[in-house]
């Protein structure tokens, strides 16, 4: 069997991600389609407007054959841990051809060669990188620049676009785990990224999401059919039902806790706790915090870490088994093929992992993780 994986969100699932896993079945001629996803807690830092079992019964109704669950201390990391952990799962499943992404460029080789870059980072670029942060640049641009003075400014406008950096990550996972799966470009249709306006069958999730925030579950011409009363009949969630718990637990937390957090450098964490003083909210708290160094996603990740609990150290522990999230009679199929491929345990409960103390640990974390979730359902 011809496996195709794809790494998601699904937040929420729409007729992108459907038109994408029909293309990769009907188009590129895979027989089946694994997706690693995150839970319930998203890679911008936010809580997802669904909960993954909303979420990945959508994926599967709409053809994806097996969808696996990136845990939260891994989903809610930079663009590199995220998409490390997501490649890392794959790979371990043993059963992954290909793994498909979209993005903004069109040329996978210009990807791969920037991948390559950034992967083996030689002598010149890091002498480069590191004139550019001591210049007073965020690593961003630093990185950037340094790509154009060795590449060119073709390759260094694909660090621009959330969707290339992403691709670069998987592609940069993919030679670190000297890994046998092939990357698949799938071009982006119709829709940006950051879209926040529906133009017609095919939307970006941001502008779905703010739809939903506007008018509630009658948005939705931009979404499978099947999809329609899936979500009419499921629980909304925003991260501003938590703003209370978030402010009181910043405000509780010593600065040696916030300092731990992934992502907090140079004294942010000081910043972090007088912040949490004179803001209201979590979106404020954000923007008291943001500046030129630091993106406000960045931040956005940093806070809900901090409020989850999640250390440095939990950040860059590989993932210690894999969560089955929902499978069709094809993905029943692969799951009984990777009883024997896999190299991490495959589990839909807890009973499949309950000899392994690592993976107890994260399991049982993200069980507490979830209850929290549920906190910011409206």
């Amino acid at each position: 069997m011809k496996v195709c994986g794809i790494v998601c969100e699904y937040n929420p699932f729409h007729n992108g991600h459907k038109y994408q896993i029909d293309y990769i079945k009907q188009n590129l001629g895979f027989d089946a389609v694994v997706g690693i996803m995150s839970g319930n807690y998203t890679q911008r830092g936010d809580v997802a407007v669904y909960d993954k079992s909303v979420r990945a019964l959508a994926a599967v109704q709409s053809g994806m054959d097996l969808v696996l669950e990136l845990p939260a201390v891994h989903s809610m990391q930079s663009a590199e841990i995220f998409a490390f952990n997501s490649i890392y799962i794959l790979h371990s499943l043993g059963l992954i051809d290909s793994i498909a992404f979209g993005a903004e460029h069109s040329e996978i080789t210009e990807i791969q060669k920037t991948a390559s870059l950034l992967y083996t980072e030689p002598k010149e670029f890091k002498m480069i990188l590191k004139s550019e942060l001591q210049s007073g640049k965020p690593f961003f641009l630093a990185r950037k620049n340094a790509v154009y003075r060795i590449l060119g400014n073709s390759y260094a406008n694909i660090l621009s676009e959330p969707n290339n950096i992403l691709a670069i990550e998987y592609i940069k996972a993919l030679y670190k785990l000297n890994s046998n799966i092939e990357p698949i470009l799938i071009k982006r249709c119709e829709s940006e990224h950051n879209d926040t306006v529906i133009h017609g069958e095919i939307a970006s999730a941001s502008a779905i999401r703010n739809i939903l925030n506007i008018h509630g579950s009658n948005m939705i011409k931009a979404v499978p059919e099947n999809c329609i009363s899936l979500y009419k009949n499921s629980s909304l969630h925003r991260i501003e039902k938590l703003d209370t718990a978030i402010i009181s637990d910043i405000i509780k937390s010593d600065i040696i806790t916030i300092r731990n957090a992934p992502d907090v450098s140079e004294g942010l964490e000081n910043k972090i706790k007088k912040s949490a003083f004179s803001s209201k909210n979590f979106s404020e708290l954000c923007d008291n915090i943001k500046s030129k160094r630091y993106a406000h996603s960045r931040i956005r990740r940093i806070i809900m870490n901090i409020f989850l609990g999640i250390t440095k150290e939990d950040a860059v522990t590989p993932p210690q088994y894999i969560k089955i999230l929902n499978f069709n009679k094809k993905g029943q199929e692969l799951l009984h093929n990777a009883k024997s491929t896999s190299k991490l345990p495959l589990a839909k409960n807890r009973n499949g992992i309950n000899n392994i103390e690592k993976a107890v640990k994260i399991w049982d974390r993200e069980i507490v993780f979830d209850k929290l979730y549920e906190l910011s359902q409206i």
